[in-house]
Formats: C-alpha cells, sequence, structure tokens
C-alpha cells in the first residue's frame, strides 16, 4: 500500500485530532479497507471519531496483543461509531445477495435491514442498515439472530452494522419470508417494503426533477416515472442518468427498495444495472395503463403520478394567510364504489357546488394523508378530466357509503374510510369506559397529566368515553377503538350511570362486566382504519353485536354433518 493513497485521509484526521500517530492512523484506514472491505472516504469519520476518544492512543497494529473485550448490548441506541466486537440479538428484516467488485475480484456480499429488541413486542424498535461480508447462510429475513462480532460503520453521521467474515451469527428463531436473488426478477406486487430486488417491468413515464439539498447548497439531478408489470405498478427514483422511453421494456437489477411514508418506491443508484429486456408476451403499455388505474381502497400515504376516476361529492373554496400572502386552497369530499376519501387542489377546477357529483379522472396527482385518512392532491388543474359518466352503475351517496370488507382485506390493505368489517371479540382493553383528555390536544391522560410535547405537564382535562378490544376473524386481529357514542349505544347505558358503576364498583369489576358481556360474541364495526407498522387500528363511530339467526346456523351443522 502507498502512502500516497491515504496521504489525504490522514491529513484530514490529523486536523481533526493533531496529537494523534500518522502510522496509526494510516494502520487504522489499512485495517478498515482490507477486513472490513471499507473504503477510506467511508471509514474516516469512524476513524476521526476513534482518535477523539482516545485518551492514550494505542496503535491498532498491536491492538490483537490487548484483551479482547466484547461489548453486548440489547439496544442499538447504545453504540458508538467507534464500537468493534459488538454482541447484540435483533431480528432480520430484510436480507438481500449482490455481487461486488472489491479491488478487482468478484465478491458476493449481503445488504439489508436489522431491528434490535427483537423479543420485545410493542415497544419502540431501532432499525439500522448492514452489510453481510461472509454473507451468513443463516441469515433469512424474519429470523432472530445473535450476531458476535461485529462493527459499527458510520458515514456523514448515519451508522450501520457491519457483520464482517470472522464475525458469529447463532439463529434464535427460524425466518420465513423468502430471500431475494441477485439477478432473479421478482413480480411488482411481490415488492417488500425495504431491501434490494430485481424486476422487469414496462416504463409507463419518466420526468426529469429536482432534489433541493437541504443545507441549501444546490439541488440533485434526478429522473422520477413509474413502471409496471401486469402484478401492478410502482415509482421509481433515478439518482443516475436514466434513459429509457416510455414504454420501453427493461430488467432493473439491484434497485433498492425505499418506503416513503406508507409507499415503497425503486431507487437507482450507481450499482443498479438496467439493460433492455425482450419478451413478445409482455403486456403494451396501453393495458398495463387501463391495469395501473387506482381505486380509492387503494391509495397509500405517499403515493405519487396516481390516476383514478372519483366522484366529487362536496367541493369549497377557503383561504390561508402564508408568508404575508394570501393564497387558496380548494378541498373537498371524493368517493368511488370502494371508499370515500378527500381532495385538494392547489389550482382552481372548473368544479361547481351546483354541478355536484362530478366524476373526474385524475392523472400524476399524489397522495398525503392524515391520521390514517387519504388526500389525493392535486397540484395543477390539467391533471383533472371531467368525465360525462361514471364507470360505475350506481350513484354514491357520501352520507350512506360504506363499504363492507373482510377483516383479513381490511388489515392487508391500506388505511381506509368508510368500511365496515366484522369478528369475534377476544380481548378488552383495562382502560375502557371513562377516561379524561386533555383540553387542548384531546389526548388521554396518563397518570392526571398529558405526555404531547406542546401540552407536557397539563392536567386540565374533559370526560370522555371509550371501549378498546380486539377483533379476530379466525385468521387475523385488529384492534377497535369505540367512540363515545358508539359505544354507549352497543352497551344500552349512559355516561352517567358508567360513572356511578365505576365509582360503586371499581374500574376494575366495570371491565369485567364489559368483558362478561362482550368475549367471545361478533362484533360489526363500522367507520375507518389505520393501517402502520404497530397493525391494524378500527377507529370506529357505529358497533353492533352481529345477530344470530337459529335456523341458519341450524340449517349449516345438517349440512356440514350431511344431515337431511
Amino acid at each position: 500500500m502507498s502512502v500516497d493513497k491515504y496521504e489525504s485521509h490522514i491529513k484530514a484526521v490529523l486536523s481533526e485530532c493533531p496529537d494523534a500517530n500518522t502510522d496509526e492512523i494510516k494502520a487504522a484506514f489499512i485495517k478498515y479497507e482490507e477486513e472490513f472491505y471499507i473504503p477510506p472516504q467511508d471509514a474516516l469519520r469512524s476513524i476521526i471519531r476513534r482518535f477523539q476518544g482516545d485518551a492514550t492512543p494505542k496503535s491498532s497494529l498491536s491492538s490483537n496483543q490487548q484483551p479482547k473485550q466484547t461489548k453486548k448490548v440489547s439496544a442499538l441506541s447504545e453504540l458508538s461509531g467507534t464500537d468493534r466486537d459488538i454482541e447484540i440479538e435483533v431480528e432480520v428484516i430484510s436480507h438481500n445477495l449482490r455481487e461486488q467488485t472489491i479491488r478487482g475480484e468478484q465478491k458476493q456480499i449481503a445488504f439489508g435491514l436489522i431491528e434490535d429488541k427483537p423479543w420485545d413486542e410493542g415497544s419502540p424498535r431501532n432499525r439500522w442498515e448492514y452489510k453481510d461480508w461472509g454473507p451468513n447462510s443463516n441469515i433469512t429475513p424474519g429470523s432472530i439472530v445473535r450476531i458476535e462480532g461485529a462493527s459499527v460503520n458510520e458515514y456523514q453521521g448515519k451508522m450501520s452494522l457491519n457483520i464482517n467474515q470472522g464475525a458469529r451469527v447463532a439463529v434464535l428463531r427460524e425466518g420465513t419470508r423468502p430471500v431475494s436473488k441477485p439477478g432473479e426478477p421478482i413480480d411488482i406486487a411481490e415488492i417488500p417494503r425495504d431491501g434490494y430486488v430485481c424486476v422487469v417491468g414496462r416504463v409507463l413515464s419518466s420526468r426529469d426533477d429536482q432534489i433541493h439539498r437541504r443545507d441549501g447548497s444546490g439541488s440533485i439531478e434526478v429522473v422520477r416515472g413509474r413502471i409496471a408489470d401486469e402484478t401492478g405498478t410502482i415509482g421509481f427514483l433515478s439518482w443516475e442518468p436514466f434513459d429509457h422511453k416510455v414504454g420501453n421494456l427493461i430488467k432493473i437489477d439491484g434497485a433498492q427498495v425505499k418506503t416513503f411514508r406508507d409507499t415503497p418506491e425503486l431507487n437507482f443508484g450507481r450499482t443498479t444495472k438496467i439493460e433492455s429486456y425482450h419478451d413478445a408476451n409482455f403486456a403494451n403499455v396501453e393495458k398495463l395503463n387501463s391495469n395501473s388505474l387506482k381505486t380509492i381502497s387503494q391509495l397509500t400515504d405517499g403515493s405519487r403520478d396516481v390516476e383514478a376516476i372519483v366522484q366529487i361529492i362536496e367541493w369549497q373554496k377557503r383561504s390561508f394567510t402564508k408568508d404575508g400572502e394570501e393564497r387558496f386552497l380548494w378541498a373537498g369530499q371524493i368517493a368511488d364504489p370502494t371508499g370515500r376519501c378527500r381532495m385538494s387542489a392547489w389550482q382552481e377546477l372548473p368544479v361547481k357546488a351546483k354541478d355536484l357529483p362530478i366524476t373526474v379522472k385524475v392523472t400524476g396527482v399524489r397522495v398525503r394523508a392524515w391520521q390514517g385518512i387519504p388526500d389525493i392532491t392535486v397540484d395543477k388543474a390539467e391533471q383533472v378530466e371531467i368525465l360525462s359518466n361514471a364507470p360505475w352503475d350506481d350513484e354514491i351517496n357520501l352520507q350512506e357509503h360504506v363499504v363492507e370488507v373482510e377483516l383479513s382485506e381490511l388489515v392487508n390493505s391500506s388505511s381506509r374510510v368508510g368500511i365496515s368489517t366484522s369478528g369475534t371479540v377476544v380481548s378488552i382493553r383495562e382502560d375502557s369506559g371513562i377516561i379524561s383528555r386533555c383540553v387542548d390536544c384531546r389526548r388521554v391522560l396518563r397518570d392526571g397529566m398529558c405526555s404531547s410535547d406542546a401540552c407536557v405537564g397539563k392536567m386540565e382535562s374533559q370526560q370522555d368515553v371509550r371501549l378498546r378490544l380486539v377483533i379476530d376473524n379466525g385468521n387475523v386481529t385488529a384492534s377497535v377503538l369505540i367512540n363515545k357514542d358508539a359505544a354507549l349505544e352497543l352497551l344500552k347505558t349512559s355516561e352517567e350511570k358508567m360513572v356511578a358503576e365505576i365509582e360503586a364498583e371499581g374500574k376494575m369489576e366495570f371491565v369485567q362486566s364489559i368483558r362478561e358481556f362482550l368475549l367471545g360474541r361478533e362484533l360489526i364495526v363500522g367507520g375507518r382504519t389505520i393501517i402502520d407498522d404497530q397493525g391494524a387500528m378500527i377507529l370506529a363511530d357505529k358497533a353492533e353485536i352481529a345477530a344470530t339467526d337459529a335456523d341458519i346456523l341450524a340449517t349449516e351443522v345438517r349440512a356440514q354433518w350431511g344431515i337431511n
């Protein structure tokens, strides 16, 4: 190794750590590159932090003569950029193999995501990227492993975990998720929320764009667009020149999946391989475009370049002031046969209140969500086309528009509004019944105080009623939060009676009486859902016990056992 190779990096370390030894700095760079395959520019920050933290610097060349001390941690947040020989238990979220050229030699390495605290269900987790230089064959998505001998890599303030060739990986729980193999295309519908994938798709749209740096130092030229196959569509963001035209069929290998809000997106970088692909049987642009129309039930937070046909039911203009300037926003309620949500427009549309409802086709719009409710955002008036007729038969009444959805479908879809579903009550939370809410932010008080950042320590409250329970259909479960009116109607009581009962018998006895009444019964709930990393939550404004028809049940039993 020549000194010149590391000279500029050594000078950078000395500028931050003037007392450090030049030979020791060089040895550190060599070790990072030869043992961990980390180039000097990527190792620079970690080496600076190491020498800044050394009160009495010791040569890394003699480190093998010192007693090796393993740092055992339970959380990734306990680690710093200088940590080596780490032991930690994590869950493998994704594991993707890829060929990479290292010092002129082709090597297979693995990339992915891990999360700490794998055994603590419901607790907040930290998520890091990792590189597996082995790679270890026993690392699979969904598995829980104990990693011994890992190290931390820090680059531009972001830390990741290196599973070095000498590290040991013990599988504590087998994983079940599939491993994506390099060069093996998967359907767009099967693309995970993170990791590296290979897909074949046809370009539906492509446009130049800019991403402005947060520090104000300029902007980056990028290309945005969408690709599709017969299973679905997905947006992409290319950080490199993208010369493929709309209609071209391409194979993309090594695209990184990043999820923006609730929507996965393909990212193309310098290591992504994109080439023309030939398949005479692959669907053409016209067919893929027709298949790419989204329904309201399919909208996810963060979606871009969305096409949909919806019916505008309500529409109004409002004004607001920003930076001393009066601005306008047009917004209202929209619906289709699968549900309803909101739509907002930053330019005036040819929509008059007297003409409502109006059916429109929106193109190239984006989706934002507030408390799980999707909001289609129209930036330009030309994104909206007024249609003479709706492609569905029945007129939609927004006030009564409720879509019945199986619980399994609901849990495995995006957040929705105006739904109804059912399931068996299997659990009732102890915090059901009378609660106290902060008068300012409406959050439930904990130990008599509000915990929100804006109202922390405030004790002024307002009494409210709710029920918290879990329903199950034999395949999936969902949490249900029933509001005051629906809860009182379900329990056939009043707020005053509920308060009196709690005062007379105690909170636990009251909750137990609810359990005796509801546990094991089928409940029909209606409202909206919030689907996120924590699972499915139904915010119900309607709830009723499903009617049981004895004659129907008897008929079903006779049919099951073949009795006439």
